[in-house]
Protein backbone atom coordinates (compact mmCIF):
# COMPACT_ATOMS: atom_id res chain seq x y z
CA UNK A 1 0.00 0.00 0.00
CA UNK A 2 2.69 2.27 0.89
CA UNK A 3 4.67 1.74 -2.36
CA UNK A 4 1.30 2.44 -4.39
CA UNK A 5 0.50 5.73 -2.57
CA UNK A 6 4.18 6.45 -3.20
CA UNK A 7 3.98 5.80 -6.95
CA UNK A 8 -0.01 7.36 -7.23
CA UNK A 9 1.75 10.62 -5.57
CA UNK A 10 4.92 10.93 -8.47
CA UNK A 11 2.17 10.80 -11.32
CA UNK A 12 0.18 13.21 -9.68
CA UNK A 13 3.20 15.47 -9.49
CA UNK A 14 3.99 14.84 -13.14
CA UNK A 15 0.42 15.38 -13.98
CA UNK A 16 0.55 18.52 -12.13
CA UNK A 17 4.08 19.99 -13.81
CA UNK A 18 2.60 18.81 -17.60
CA UNK A 19 -0.76 20.56 -17.34
CA UNK A 20 0.55 23.83 -17.09
CA UNK A 21 2.72 23.49 -19.85
CA UNK A 22 0.19 21.92 -23.17
CA UNK A 23 -2.04 23.30 -25.91
CA UNK A 24 -3.11 21.84 -29.44
CA UNK A 25 -4.50 22.40 -32.30
CA UNK A 26 -7.85 21.40 -33.56
CA UNK A 27 -9.88 21.70 -37.27
CA UNK A 28 -13.10 20.71 -36.39
CA UNK A 29 -16.43 21.30 -38.80
CA UNK A 30 -18.53 18.02 -40.34
CA UNK A 31 -21.04 19.73 -41.96
CA UNK A 32 -21.87 18.91 -45.97
CA UNK A 33 -19.30 21.19 -47.80
CA UNK A 34 -20.54 22.79 -51.58
CA UNK A 35 -18.04 23.67 -53.59
CA UNK A 36 -19.32 27.19 -53.58
CA UNK A 37 -19.35 27.41 -50.40
CA UNK A 38 -16.90 28.50 -47.61
CA UNK A 39 -15.29 25.87 -45.49
CA UNK A 40 -14.63 26.62 -41.91
CA UNK A 41 -11.30 25.50 -40.18
CA UNK A 42 -11.80 25.65 -36.25
CA UNK A 43 -8.37 25.44 -34.54
CA UNK A 44 -8.34 25.04 -30.99
CA UNK A 45 -5.47 26.15 -28.43
CA UNK A 46 -6.17 23.32 -25.19
CA UNK A 47 -4.31 24.87 -22.05
CA UNK A 48 -6.43 22.75 -19.74
CA UNK A 49 -9.36 24.74 -19.35
CA UNK A 50 -11.40 26.61 -21.98
CA UNK A 51 -9.39 26.17 -25.49
CA UNK A 52 -8.77 29.66 -27.57
CA UNK A 53 -10.29 28.69 -30.93
CA UNK A 54 -9.36 30.28 -34.19
CA UNK A 55 -11.78 30.03 -37.33
CA UNK A 56 -10.52 30.65 -40.66
CA UNK A 57 -12.95 30.35 -43.76
CA UNK A 58 -11.26 29.22 -47.29
CA UNK A 59 -13.19 28.96 -50.32
CA UNK A 60 -13.60 25.07 -51.71
CA UNK A 61 -10.38 24.93 -54.14
CA UNK A 62 -7.93 26.67 -51.05
CA UNK A 63 -9.12 23.75 -49.22
CA UNK A 64 -8.60 21.19 -52.06
CA UNK A 65 -4.88 22.48 -51.51
CA UNK A 66 -4.14 22.38 -48.50
CA UNK A 67 -5.20 19.25 -48.53
CA UNK A 68 -2.55 17.93 -50.60
CA UNK A 69 -0.41 19.56 -49.22
CA UNK A 70 -1.00 17.69 -45.80
CA UNK A 71 -0.83 14.51 -48.09
CA UNK A 72 2.60 15.22 -49.32
CA UNK A 73 3.34 16.46 -45.44
CA UNK A 74 2.39 13.02 -44.17
CA UNK A 75 4.61 11.15 -46.82
CA UNK A 76 7.20 13.57 -46.21
CA UNK A 77 6.99 12.91 -42.04
CA UNK A 78 7.24 8.97 -43.35
CA UNK A 79 9.77 9.22 -45.81
CA UNK A 80 12.21 11.24 -43.23
CA UNK A 81 12.31 13.71 -45.90
CA UNK A 82 13.32 16.88 -43.86
CA UNK A 83 13.61 19.08 -47.21
CA UNK A 84 9.96 18.31 -48.21
CA UNK A 85 8.72 18.38 -44.60
CA UNK A 86 10.55 22.15 -44.19
CA UNK A 87 8.89 23.15 -47.36
CA UNK A 88 5.13 21.98 -46.37
CA UNK A 89 5.25 22.95 -42.99
CA UNK A 90 6.11 26.79 -44.64
CA UNK A 91 3.60 26.51 -47.34
CA UNK A 92 0.75 26.01 -44.86
CA UNK A 93 2.24 28.45 -42.10
CA UNK A 94 2.22 31.22 -45.15
CA UNK A 95 -1.81 30.01 -45.83
CA UNK A 96 -2.62 31.43 -42.16
CA UNK A 97 -4.61 28.34 -40.91
CA UNK A 98 -2.27 28.26 -37.51
CA UNK A 99 -2.59 31.58 -36.51
CA UNK A 100 0.85 34.15 -36.03
CA UNK A 101 2.69 31.34 -34.47
CA UNK A 102 4.79 28.90 -36.65
CA UNK A 103 3.70 25.50 -36.24
CA UNK A 104 6.54 22.77 -36.94
CA UNK A 105 6.42 19.04 -37.96
CA UNK A 106 8.80 16.34 -37.01
CA UNK A 107 10.43 13.27 -39.11
CA UNK A 108 9.94 9.77 -37.61
CA UNK A 109 14.08 10.07 -37.80
CA UNK A 110 13.99 13.35 -35.56
CA UNK A 111 11.62 11.99 -33.51
CA UNK A 112 13.26 8.83 -32.65
CA UNK A 113 16.57 10.68 -32.16
CA UNK A 114 14.83 13.24 -29.40
CA UNK A 115 13.40 9.90 -28.03
CA UNK A 116 16.58 8.00 -27.93
CA UNK A 117 14.29 4.72 -27.63
CA UNK A 118 16.70 2.33 -28.39
CA UNK A 119 18.02 2.87 -24.84
CA UNK A 120 14.65 2.14 -23.18
CA UNK A 121 14.32 -1.38 -25.30
CA UNK A 122 15.09 -3.53 -22.45
CA UNK A 123 11.95 -2.16 -20.67
CA UNK A 124 9.90 -3.46 -23.92
CA UNK A 125 9.54 -6.90 -22.46
CA UNK A 126 7.30 -5.66 -19.57
CA UNK A 127 4.66 -4.06 -21.66
CA UNK A 128 1.95 -5.58 -22.87
CA UNK A 129 2.29 -6.43 -27.15
CA UNK A 130 -1.26 -6.01 -27.55
CA UNK A 131 -0.72 -9.05 -30.53
CA UNK A 132 -3.21 -8.90 -33.30
CA UNK A 133 -3.20 -5.31 -34.28
CA UNK A 134 -0.84 -2.71 -35.75
CA UNK A 135 -1.20 0.39 -34.65
CA UNK A 136 -0.99 0.47 -30.91
CA UNK A 137 1.21 1.55 -29.29
CA UNK A 138 3.13 3.78 -25.94
CA UNK A 139 4.85 7.16 -25.90
CA UNK A 140 4.73 7.15 -29.85
CA UNK A 141 5.10 10.02 -32.63
CA UNK A 142 1.17 9.02 -34.12
CA UNK A 143 -0.13 10.35 -37.07
CA UNK A 144 -3.09 9.39 -39.20
CA UNK A 145 -4.78 10.93 -42.63
CA UNK A 146 -7.96 10.09 -44.32
CA UNK A 147 -11.46 10.15 -44.21
CA UNK A 148 -12.44 10.58 -40.47
CA UNK A 149 -13.81 12.05 -37.48
CA UNK A 150 -12.05 13.04 -34.32
CA UNK A 151 -13.85 13.61 -31.27
CA UNK A 152 -11.66 14.89 -27.91
CA UNK A 153 -11.85 14.74 -24.15
CA UNK A 154 -10.09 16.60 -20.87
CA UNK A 155 -11.75 14.09 -18.71
CA UNK A 156 -8.36 11.42 -18.95
CA UNK A 157 -5.51 11.99 -16.10
CA UNK A 158 -2.06 11.35 -16.92
CA UNK A 159 -1.70 8.89 -14.48
CA UNK A 160 -3.97 6.49 -15.41
CA UNK A 161 -2.38 6.16 -18.73
CA UNK A 162 0.72 5.28 -16.84
CA UNK A 163 -0.47 2.79 -14.80
CA UNK A 164 -2.40 1.11 -17.07
CA UNK A 165 1.15 0.08 -18.38
CA UNK A 166 2.34 -0.87 -15.26
CA UNK A 167 -0.48 -3.16 -14.76
CA UNK A 168 0.28 -4.44 -17.75
CA UNK A 169 3.91 -5.85 -16.37
CA UNK A 170 4.33 -9.71 -15.54
CA UNK A 171 4.79 -8.49 -11.67
CA UNK A 172 5.27 -5.73 -9.46
CA UNK A 173 8.55 -5.29 -9.39
CA UNK A 174 8.34 -5.27 -13.50
CA UNK A 175 5.24 -2.45 -12.97
CA UNK A 176 8.29 -0.11 -10.92
CA UNK A 177 10.48 -0.95 -13.38
CA UNK A 178 8.49 0.80 -16.27
CA UNK A 179 7.37 3.54 -14.31
CA UNK A 180 11.00 4.11 -13.42
CA UNK A 181 11.15 3.81 -17.46
CA UNK A 182 8.17 6.05 -18.39
CA UNK A 183 8.95 9.28 -15.86
CA UNK A 184 12.14 10.67 -18.21
CA UNK A 185 9.91 10.38 -21.42
CA UNK A 186 7.30 12.59 -19.10
CA UNK A 187 10.08 15.39 -19.07
CA UNK A 188 10.92 14.89 -22.61
CA UNK A 189 6.92 15.42 -23.57
CA UNK A 190 7.83 18.96 -21.90
CA UNK A 191 11.09 19.31 -24.07
CA UNK A 192 8.43 18.21 -27.88
CA UNK A 193 5.97 20.96 -26.14
CA UNK A 194 9.12 23.21 -26.90
CA UNK A 195 9.49 22.27 -30.13
CA UNK A 196 5.28 22.59 -31.39
CA UNK A 197 4.90 26.13 -31.18
CA UNK A 198 1.26 25.20 -30.27
CA UNK A 199 1.29 23.05 -27.09
CA UNK A 200 -0.95 20.48 -26.05
CA UNK A 201 -1.54 17.94 -23.95
CA UNK A 202 -5.39 16.90 -24.96
CA UNK A 203 -6.46 13.96 -22.32
CA UNK A 204 -7.79 12.23 -24.38
CA UNK A 205 -9.07 11.67 -27.90
CA UNK A 206 -10.97 9.31 -30.62
CA UNK A 207 -11.23 9.16 -34.34
CA UNK A 208 -12.38 7.02 -36.31
CA UNK A 209 -10.67 6.60 -40.46
CA UNK A 210 -11.13 5.59 -43.49
CA UNK A 211 -9.46 5.23 -46.74
CA UNK A 212 -6.08 6.48 -45.66
CA UNK A 213 -3.27 5.21 -43.53
CA UNK A 214 -2.22 5.38 -39.75
CA UNK A 215 1.29 4.99 -38.15
CA UNK A 216 2.99 5.36 -34.80
CA UNK A 217 6.81 5.21 -33.54
CA UNK A 218 7.08 4.28 -29.78
CA UNK A 219 8.31 2.21 -27.23
CA UNK A 220 6.06 -0.97 -29.02
CA UNK A 221 8.35 -0.22 -32.26
CA UNK A 222 7.48 1.19 -35.83
CA UNK A 223 3.70 0.37 -36.69
CA UNK A 224 2.06 1.36 -39.83
CA UNK A 225 -1.97 0.36 -41.40
CA UNK A 226 -3.49 1.13 -44.49
CA UNK A 227 -7.01 1.59 -43.98
CA UNK A 228 -9.64 0.95 -46.16
CA UNK A 229 -13.29 1.76 -46.87
CA UNK A 230 -13.90 -0.49 -43.82
CA UNK A 231 -12.50 1.79 -40.94
CA UNK A 232 -10.74 1.66 -37.93
CA UNK A 233 -11.19 2.95 -34.68
CA UNK A 234 -8.40 4.11 -32.80
CA UNK A 235 -8.18 5.67 -29.09
CA UNK A 236 -5.16 8.02 -27.70
CA UNK A 237 -4.24 9.47 -24.56
CA UNK A 238 -2.32 12.78 -23.49
CA UNK A 239 -1.37 13.73 -26.84
CA UNK A 240 0.63 16.66 -27.98
CA UNK A 241 0.20 17.86 -31.41
CA UNK A 242 -2.06 19.38 -34.31
CA UNK A 243 -5.16 17.64 -36.01
CA UNK A 244 -6.80 19.01 -38.87
CA UNK A 245 -10.50 18.31 -40.63
CA UNK A 246 -11.36 19.75 -43.67
CA UNK A 247 -15.02 19.02 -44.26
CA UNK A 248 -15.54 18.64 -47.51
CA UNK A 249 -18.97 16.26 -47.39
CA UNK A 250 -20.07 14.14 -44.83
CA UNK A 251 -16.61 12.26 -45.18
CA UNK A 252 -14.63 14.44 -43.24
CA UNK A 253 -10.31 14.73 -44.61
CA UNK A 254 -8.36 14.46 -40.86
CA UNK A 255 -4.86 15.09 -40.26
CA UNK A 256 -3.28 14.30 -37.29
CA UNK A 257 0.63 14.50 -36.04
CA UNK A 258 2.09 14.17 -32.73
CA UNK A 259 2.85 12.76 -29.72
CA UNK A 260 0.86 10.18 -27.24
CA UNK A 261 1.61 8.91 -24.43
CA UNK A 262 -0.79 5.97 -25.43
CA UNK A 263 -2.80 4.35 -28.58
CA UNK A 264 -4.73 1.94 -29.05
CA UNK A 265 -6.48 0.13 -31.48
CA UNK A 266 -10.39 -0.74 -31.03
CA UNK A 267 -12.72 -2.90 -32.48
CA UNK A 268 -14.82 -1.65 -35.34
Amino acid sequence: MRKKVIIISALISALIILSGLSTTICAVDIEKIQQNEAIKVEVNQYLGGTPNTIISELDYEEAQIIREILISLNTAIENNDEAAISQYEKILNDKGIFGEKYQEFLSYDAYNEKMDFAKYSRYTKFLEDRNGDNISNQLCYFNAIGQGILLTSITLRLWEAIVRAAENASSPLAGIIILLALLPFLALVVVLTNLIPFRILMAQGALTLRNGTISSLGLLGSKKVTVGPEGIDVNFSWFTGITINIPFTENSFLFVSGFALDVKETDV
